[in-house]
């Protein structure tokens, strides 16, 4: 079996904060789901990040590890693992940046002001199912 990777690419036009944890914590097993996202600061591998998306939701923070870090021409693209516990979070938090970016896009392209409960109703019937989940 190989060890493939399923990526969620994080979309830039959300803001997302990494700051860097200090932890003494034994690892846990890591998903094959991988968030994929521009930085403005380098990580090591094997660094534990939280991760917060204010715009789309304030109160949410989901912890990662970093896998990858690659300085691009305009900062660093990393990869982040997920163990089972922030697995649901950090799909729940990406699938909010869709569902806004949904929102957004239907109104720009349709002129349909929707509400957030019927974007996320839409996006769900017609995205959900291609929604990378990460599960073995």
């Amino acid at each position: 079996m190989g060890d493939s990777k399923v990526v969620i690419r994080h979309p830039d036009e959300f803001p997302i904060e990494l700051d860097l944890k200090k932890t003494d914590a034994i690892l846990q097993p890591l998903s094959s789901l991988q968030l994929v996202c521009h930085s403005n600061t380098a990580f090591l591998s094997g660094e534990s990040i939280a991760i917060k998306i204010p715009s789309v939701s304030s109160q949410l923070e989901v912890n990662g590890t970093v896998e990858s870090c690659e300085h691009i021409h305009n900062g660093y693209e990393l990869g982040i693992t997920f163990n089972s516990d922030a697995l649901m979070r950090i799909r729940m938090l990406e699938q909010l940046c869709y569902i806004q970016r949904y929102r957004n896009h239907v109104l720009t392209v349709e002129g349909r002001d929707i509400s957030d409960q019927d974007a996320a109703l839409e996006w769900i019937g017609k995205y959900a199912h291609l929604f990378p989940s990460g599960s073995e």
